[in-house]
């Protein structure tokens, strides 16, 4: 049992640590805490937005190649390409990716930058293409392995806020417990999320973070921090009638913030496919597609009373000196599509092409974990989480994600040894659903959040390739807008724009007519937000300027 003196008015807490009972009730709270993880259209736009490119080649060319492309990326833009193969091909490449986040830390008064950088290298791709003997026309079929999508981020900041702390977002609201006044002598068993707090007077409290009694904390971190004394219980405020009858560890003066989010893992596509001249100048092709990968993610949130305007002994303070939140959400994806399209000479150097992919539809198993330490002047220190059975916060949950169908369209033009290529991509991101085998209703409202947050956006992509001798040089653009509706602010007041911009170039040099070495590069910016905490008046916020640098190296050999 745990006690902590916070101030004169709330006096002696004694603390009856929560009964977890009954091994159907913890499993319960186990399941349905997985929903407090929150998952949104946020984690569905992370999981499977995507680079415009797959493939050195198609890399240096922005993504583009809808039209028809002899190249084993065409499994990723558009299958019906491999039929312009004339010989085998076995190709792969490494890749390296380097982001940069430069962040604004901003609170009213105050702001603070910094910046942080991330490197990671990986294997990009492997393309294998081989083009069957025939008597007429043309038949293909390949297998091909991408890095369609790298989740790397390092985000640091720090900064002084004079106007909040993380321990007012902690306090709970009406409805997420409830509180009632008990007998001095109350023995009765105490059950999960309940506490008894008794004052210095004799008069005794129960505190209930589950008063619906199903085994769910409707707030895992109200919980957390009650735990942990990040907030406590007020008998004075309480009895004045006051809705929410917790004060907040820290009352006054300025805390000192940082924290840091490290993100890690990246997305993968499997190829399966082929393509055949169905008609002179007329290739159809298609692709059965699994995506696979991992998602990891650490942040830690810290927060100090540097200056020590908590000391316990002004006013209703306490002696509050830091506290340390460290959350960690492993997931694991895998989902499957089908990909199908067409291209056709138009006219004399002129390709047109056609895709339609299905939805992908991806099961999404996650774990995730929140600790919270919270430490006081006198030495005190008190923590939540890392135990067994300090699960609140911590579990594991399983869900699942069907994206919406995308179309696209494109066209190529060959002018002398220069083609070039324009690509798009229409997807109606409102037609994305999200799901799990628990907790529908709660799906159903980050359904029609989707529906209503999201737009249709057009993706475009642009290509050039020019041909000198054994040399290619190539050249790209490709653009991705913001599927969001509603336009965030940044703290300057500017309009945050989270629209990507990619950037590429890339060269092929040919050794011999078999072998050829390939070297691409895409350069994408956009903006982004973090938020380290919200619901409270005047919140800090860190405005992002991300550079994302991807450069890939790759042998190719035809036979």
């Amino acid at each position: 049992m745990l006690t902590h003196i916070t101030t004169p008015e709330t006096g002696l807490r004694q603390r009856g640590q929560a009964w977890l009972c009954r091994g159907l009730l913890l499993l319960a709270g186990l399941l349905l805490v997985g929903s407090a993880r929150a998952q949104t259209g946020e984690d569905a736009l992370r999981f499977t937005q995507r680079f415009p490119a797959a493939s050195v080649r198609m890399m240096g060319l922005g993504g583009a190649g809808i039209a028809g492309v002899a190249d084993y990326g065409a499994l990723f833009t558009n299958p019906a390409g491999l039929g312009y193969f004339q010989r085998s091909l076995l190709s792969g490449s490494l890749g390296t990716l380097s982001v940069t986040d430069e962040a604004l830390f901003q609170a009213p008064g105050t702001s603070n930058t910094a910046e942080n950088s991330v490197r990671a290298t990986r294997l990009d791709g492997l393309g294998y293409v081989y083009r069957v003997p025939t008597t007429r026309g043309s038949f293909a079929i390949g297998a091909s392995f991408n890095q369609i999508n790298a989740f790397d981020r390092d985000l640091k900041y720090a900064g002084d806020n004079p106007s909040n702390s993380f321990t007012d977002f902690l306090m709970p609201v009406p409805g997420e417990f409830s509180a009632t006044q008990v007998a001095p002598d109350y023995d009765e068993e105490l059950f999960f999320g309940q506490f008894l707090v008794e004052d210095g007077a004799g008069n005794a409290y129960l505190v209930d973070f589950d008063p619906d009694g199903d085994g769910f904390i409707n707030r895992p971190l109200s919980y957390i921090g009650f735990q942990t004394f990040g907030i406590d219980f007020s008998p004075a405020l309480f009895d004045d009638g006051d809705p929410v009858p917790f004060l907040p560890a820290v009352t006054t003066g300025t805390m000192l913030q940082a924290g840091r989010v490290i993100e890690e893992g990246a997305m993968r596509e499997l190829n399966i496919g082929g393509a055949i001249e169905a008609a002179r100048n007329l290739m159809l092709g298609a692709s059965l597609n699994i995506h696979f990968g991992a998602y990891d993610l650490r942040s830690e949130f810290e927060e100090i009373d540097e200056r020590n305007e908590n000391d316990g002994n002004f006013g209703n303070t306490t002696d509050f000196d830091r506290l340390l939140l460290t959350e960690r959400i492993e997931s694991d994806l895998l989902g499957l599509s089908f990909r199908a399209g067409l291209s056709s000479q138009i006219a004399p150097n002129v390709r047109a092409g056609l895709t339609l992919e299905t939805p992908t539809f991806y099961a999404i198993d996650e774990s995730y974990s929140t600790e919270l330490e919270t430490v006081f002047d006198n030495g005190d220190v008190f923590r939540y989480g890392g135990q067994p059975d300090e699960d609140v916060g911590s579990g594991a949950f399983e869900y699942e994600i069907t994206t919406p169908w995308r179309f696209g369209v494109g066209l190529s033009a060959d002018v002398s040894d220069l083609t070039v290529l324009a690509d798009a991509e229409f997807v109606d991101w409102t037609q994305m659903e999200m799901s799990a085998d628990v907790d529908e209703a709660y799906f159903e409202q980050v359904n029609r959040s989707i529906r209503d947050d999201l737009d249709a956006v057009v993706n475009s992509r642009f290509g050039l390739e020019y041909a000198l001798g054994r040399l290619t040089l190539r050249g790209g653009l490709a653009f991705q807008p913001d599927p969001r509706r509603a336009e965030t602010e940044r703290g300057d007041g500017t309009t945050l724009d989270r629209s990507k911009t990619f950037y590429s170039a890339g060269f092929s040099y040919r050794f011999t007519p078999e072998a050829r070495f390939d070297f691409g590069w895409v350069q994408a910016r956009y903006a982004d937000q973090f938020l380290p905490y919200t619901d409270v008046t005047d919140a800090p916020l860190v405005d992002e300027d991300v550079v994302l640098n991807r450069f890939a190296v790759g042998l190719t050999y035809r036979f």
